[in-house]
């Protein structure tokens, strides 16, 4: 403050400051203070040390006229001309509010006081016990008096950290008592459990700013000094200008996001005033040069040429001096602007991450609405459709069933078959979110079981004459403990999507292998790219790649969750001859259970029929007939199938999968329908 009163009285001619200082001594203060009333000073400024000791003094200069001017913090009366100061009731409640916020609203906290009777001390403590008031999970711990010293704060912190094992944040009521609990918990090792807040932040060696830097404080919050408003406001009372009687001083906070800001901004100030303080006293090295040479030259002929040039150097000189005078206020102006447009990004910041938060948890309640919704529907699905399954496999049992009767149950068969699949997908899926999915390990063989599940796929590769290789590192134990069931599902998902994606006269390969720690299973499919982005995001829930076949989206992210649970991982890459899938699996100890190693039968089931969408091919050969011709042109197999078991008794029909098979057909054979 005194810099500041110092640089402003630069601005204003004809005005000499006195300053003094009692270093926090009440007695030396008012002994300061009445020695100035006897000198006759025109105005007096007082920044009590305490408001009970100090108010006598003040009324006694107010009493004989001297205008006052109280900062920093009021007297205990209203006679005093002025007052400019911060709010501290206001600085305490915007820290308790800050301090909820780092919080999120829960956490023990401790506060080190000023000394005890200072208006600031108590202003500051009602007013940070207001805003954390509202918030119930905030606990203030104890309320110790620090005495605005560093030393004290450190003893009292000291005492804090015996009584209380957990303490989330310290509220010290100034940056030197910060400081001083911040050493006291380093001692003990603590000083990471716990977060510090002050309040000053000056900038220099050993100050608030310096300390936020150097991450021993969060956050210390402006205590606003305000000299050059108080010069601002004595000048216009020794003018008999108007003049506020209250003026209150704003506070905000400085953390790591604005603290280096901070010290630029204050460096490059200090900056310009030790240019002020030079130019001034340049200006005053012209005048005193001036004036020596006007006494010598003083009575000579050529006395009344120097006062002339003398008179218009001084002029040049003062001209000068307002010119700069002019610049560096400006200069100011324009620090002071950027300094509030800092502040209001900060505020758009900060109301910009409240929505981005309030946007992801709507989001997250929309996933969990949109998995409770599939597992209810799952759940209401799974009965009806067991119920049908059941009848169906009855009917098929019976040996004389044949002809369109059968083929139309094995389609009801198969659909039946892929809806179970899908709804017990959903209902795993639910399992795995939820953490309620179990594993029930045994002895397990990936080669023998691996290579008993790829019959399942023969008719599948045959339909699209797919070639497919199946590579196993030989003379190698591929024993582990794992859940068979999950690791079936693990298998025939990624196998199913490789049938699924790879093209006609495409390759398929599947590699198990063994290093030293892990066993990898890798299938490699030709024929599909996926790009990068989606490759990042392919095993998240509900994530479906643009231009793919539809589904349920969640098949590789339940088995990235299956892989997981058995202490291994999932990756897949892609590029222009196709994508691979690799999963590896830790290397265990198989030898301490039971020596029969149990290996899950592959089941006698053909996976080809809710794999690829089998295109029976129209005869190429044109057959007379009567009967009118029909032409079926339809992507989906059992759809083509089931119309032309319905209309083959009084048709000749033909069926092709897409546009481009149909129009060749409808060239060739020019059907009626």
């Amino acid at each position: 403050m005194n810099s500041e009163i110092l640089r402003e009285a630069h601005f204003y001619e004809d005005v000499e400051v006195d300053i003094r200082t009692a270093v926090d001594d009440n007695d030396r203060q008012a002994k300061d203070i009445r020695e100035l009333i006897a000198e006759g000073v025109d105005l007096l400024i007082v920044a009590p040390n305490e408001a009970t000791p100090i108010t006598p003094v003040v009324e006694e200069a107010y009493n004989r006229g001297i205008p006052v001017i109280v900062v920093d913090r009021k007297i205990l009366s209203d006679k005093y001309t002025a007052y400019v100061g911060a709010d501290n009731y206001e600085i305490g409640k915007a820290v308790g509010e800050y301090v909820a916020n780092v919080l999120h609203g829960q956490g023990d906290v401790v506060e080190i006081s000023g000394l005890v009777g200072s208006t600031p001390a108590v202003d500051r403590h009602q007013g940070f016990v207001k805003a954390i008031s509202a918030y119930p999970g905030i606990r203030l711990l104890a309320v110790e008096d620090g005495a605005w010293l560093q030393l004290k704060a450190g003893e009292k912190m000291d005492t804090l950290l015996s009584r209380f094992p957990h303490i989330d944040l310290v509220y010290a009521q100034n940056d030197r008592m910060a400081a001083g609990a911040y050493a006291a918990a380093a001692r003990k090792g603590r000083e990471k459990e716990m977060r510090f807040i002050g309040i000053d932040a000056l900038s220099g060696k050993d100050y608030g700013v310096e300390k936020v830097l150097a991450g021993e404080l969060d956050a210390t919050f402006i205590y606003p000094t305000g000299g050059d408003r108080v010069m601002q406001i004595a000048m216009d009372i020794l003018n008999k200008r108007d003049f506020p009687r209250e003026t209150i001083l704003g506070t905000s906070v400085v953390d790591r996001d604005n603290a280096l800001i901070m010290k630029m901004q204050t460096a490059h100030i200090g900056t310009l005033d030790g240019k002020i303080e030079t130019l001034n006293g340049k200006i005053n090295q012209y005048l005193a040069s001036y004036a020596t040479q006007q006494v010598v030259l003083y009575g000579s002929l050529s006395a009344l040429l120097l006062l002339v040039g003398l008179l218009v150097a001084v002029y040049l000189s003062l001209r000068a001096k307002n010119r700069l005078n002019r610049e560096l206020s400006m200069q100011k102006k324009k620090l002071e602007e950027q300094k509030t447009q800092l502040i209001q990004q900060k505020e758009l910041l900060e109301v910009q991450k409240s929505q981005l938060e309030q946007l992801s948890h709507e989001l997250e309640e929309a996933t969990h609405a949109k998995l409770v919704f599939f597992t209810n529907i799952s759940h209401d699905f799974r009965t009806p459709l067991t119920l049908i399954a059941d009848p169906i496999e009855q009917l098929l049992a019976n040996r004389t069933l044949d002809g369109q009767p059968r083929q139309l149950l094995e389609l009801m068969k198969k659909n039946v078959h892929i809806l179970l699949r899908l709804v017990n997908q959903i209902l795993d899926f639910r399992k795995v979110e939820n953490g309620r999915m179990e594993l029930h390990l045994e002895p397990f063989d990936l080669l023998d079981s691996f290579r008993g599940w790829n019959d399942s796929f023969r008719m599948a590769l045959l339909k699209k004459h797919i070639a497919f290789s199946f590579e196993a590192s030989p003379d190698t134990d591929f024993r582990m403990m794992a859940d068979a069931e999950k690791m079936e599902r693990i298998y025939f998902n990624l196998f199913s999507n490789a049938v699924k994606y790879t093209p006609e006269n495409g390759k398929i390969t599947v590699r198990l292998l063994k290093s030293e720690q892990n066993y990898s299973l890798s299938v490699f499919n030709s024929g599909s790219y996926i790009s990068s982005t989606d490759v990042e995001a392919i095993f998240e829930r509900f994530y479906q790649v643009d231009g793919h076949q539809a589904g349920t989206g969640i098949g590789l992210a339940l088995v990235r969750a299956f892989v997981e649970m058995h202490g291994g991982n999932i990756t897949a890459r892609s590029d222009e001859k196709g994508t691979t899938f690799i999963v590896t699996f830790p290397q265990q100890d198989v030898s301490q259970y039971h020596p029969t190693i149990v290996t899950l039968p592959a089941e006698e089931k053909d996976v080809s029929s809710t794999l690829i969408d089998t295109e029976v091919k129209a005869c190429e050969e044109v057959v007379e007939a009567d009967c009118p011709t029909v032409l079926v042109i339809d992507d989906n197999a059992d759809i083509r199938n089931y119309v032309k078991s319905l209309l083959s008794n009084e048709f000749r029909v033909l069926d092709a999968a897409d546009g481009t098979e149909g129009i060749r057909l409808a060239m060739k054979y020019v059907p009626d329908v």
